[in-house]
């Protein structure tokens, strides 16, 4: 037993990679050394959720959005539970909109309002999601902003600034 839980970490690591190597018919494959080294004085990475900020098609910024994909099945859509005050976007001028609701350049606006939506006792079904697309109601410029979604509000003139 005590062998196996040696052999673990060295089959885990070597199932791992992703690197690709041309071989020929001819040659014999060669195993792959994989090294773990960390540098002196490094730290875990994190992501850092960035804010962004969109404009949309018309003023649907009372309405809530789902995103769809390419194919147009639902990539996102959010519970009335998910639905508070701070889902609102806030209006940044000039028809911009910091996000505050995971929107996306797929999303699209629903007929639903915020208040409509989060007094819902349960999630509209896919369909009737889909179906409660407002036709060209979508975001049509989307950006990624400098400064993390936790920190926007506190840097909305300084956003202001970088949307000009």
């Amino acid at each position: 037993m005590k062998k196996i839980l040696f052999l673990l970490p060295v089959i885990m690591m070597c199932g791992c990679s992703k690197k690709t190597t041309n071989v020929s018919e001819n040659a014999t494959p060669q195993p792959e050394v994989v090294r773990m080294v960390e540098p002196i004085g490094s730290r875990p990475l994190s992501m850092v959720l960035k804010a962004s900020a969109f404009q949309m098609t018309g003023d649907y910024s009372n309405n809530v959005a789902i995103t769809l994909n390419d194919d147009g099945s639902l990539a996102y859509y959010p519970a009335p539970s998910d639905i508070t005050a701070n889902s609102r976007p806030v209006d940044l001028g000039n028809g911009w909109w910091l996000n505050r609701q995971g929107l996306s350049p797929n999303s699209v606006f629903t007929r639903y309002t915020f208040e409509e939506y989060e007094k819902l006792p349960a999630v509209p079904s896919q369909d009737e999601l889909k179906a409660s697309v407002i036709p060209g109601a979508r975001v049509s410029n989307w950006k990624k902003l400098s400064y993390p979604a936790s920190e926007a509000m506190q840097h909305l003139p300084e956003i202001k600034e970088e949307l000009k």
